[in-house]
């Protein structure tokens, strides 16, 4: 996993967070009683020659809302993957079957009563019931994610007869692209996400990003570590962390580190200009050497020797001298 996937992922493992992008997916406002805490997204598995492997998840939590439980997996992704369905319908496997070891597990070790509609082979009563896994992608990307977005999407179904197409069962990824949310939407989340979705649907236009970060100057002079670590490796905004001092946690109202990224955007600012003055002189300098050359060539060419160790002297004197031969 690269490193922007890295950032998003701590980035995004914050309620608050996931509630604002859950809200915007549901179109409505979660209830009083949403919670959300994450558990160990990491599940194990062996190889067909019995090797051990794992597969992790982005964000794996136990959620609740409307009095219901169930689980909740967040992934992000910052570029498109053309098997990303089979790898959502292989997690959301590996989840449900933890699910049903586990419920095999209590039934044998309280040594339930099976009856006849019970799977005593299997240790599972009809009574026995997975609790839900939800799933959300984050499409971070620039590019537009259009498929694949199911397993559909990925086989030939279209060449199956048409009597045979009941049979298929099809998994699809529920996607947000991120960079497409509207102004609108941004503004009813509840989060920093909303500042740092906005930044990044500015950075293609350094003046429009340098007057978002000065308009929302409030967060972004104490904008959290973790926000600047998807800045940093999202955008094409350079040099940000050089020019960054974070504060102690324990002292911030994030309960992160946290930065002033307005001074460290000023500091860019002048850094650039400096280097346009360093640059410029430098400019100005090879243009006078070049052009005093080209003057030293052409009273040579023309014999006036006189005129051109007047000149060396005399700087009005050779200043007629670049009009005269238009240098």
């Amino acid at each position: 996993m690269g490193e922007p996937n890295n950032a998003l992922s701590v980035y995004m493992n914050r309620p608050d967070r996931i509630k604002s992008v859950l809200e915007y997916y549901l179109g409505e406002k979660l209830p009083q009683d949403w919670q959300c805490e994450e558990v160990r997204g990491l599940t194990t598995l062996r190889n067909r020659k019995g090797k051990l492997s794992f597969r992790q998840r982005d964000f794996y939590g136990r959620g609740h809302a409307w009095g219901k439980d169930f689980w909740l997996g967040i992934e992000n992704q910052d570029s498109i993957n053309l098997i990303f369905p089979w790898r959502m319908m292989e997690l959301d496997s590996l989840a449900y079957g933890a699910e049903i070891e586990e419920i095999q597990e209590k039934n044998s070790q309280e040594n339930v009563h099976y009856g006849i509609e019970d799977d005593f082979k299997y240790h599972y009563r009809k009574e026995d019931r997975l609790e839900p896994v939800l799933n959300l992608t984050l499409y971070w990307g620039r590019q537009e994610w259009v498929n694949p977005l199911s397993i559909g999407d990925m086989a030939d179904i279209d060449t199956l007869p048409e009597a045979l197409k009941g049979l298929f069962e099809d998994y699809k990824v529920h996607l947000i692209p991120m960079r497409s949310i509207p102004e609108t939407e941004l503004g009813k989340m509840d989060s920093d996400l909303k500042y740092v979705l906005g930044l990044m649907k500015r950075t293609g236009s350094k003046k429009k990003y340098v007057e978002y970060i000065q308009k929302n100057r409030e967060y972004f002079s104490r904008i959290p570590k973790s926000a600047v670590d998807v800045i940093d490796a999202c955008t094409n905004i350079k040099n940000i962390r050089e020019h960054l001092q974070f504060q102690d946690a324990q002292i911030t109202r994030s309960g992160e580190e946290e930065a002033d990224m307005c001074y460290a955007l000023d500091a860019i600012i002048r850094d650039a200009e400096k280097k346009g003055k360093r640059q410029g002189a430098r400019q100005g300098v090879k243009q006078g050497i070049d052009r005093t050359n080209r003057l030293i060539q052409l009273l040579l060419a023309d014999g006036r020797q006189a005129d051109l160790l007047k000149s060396t002297t005399d700087t009005l004197f050779q200043q007629k001298l670049f009009k005269e031969y238009h240098i």
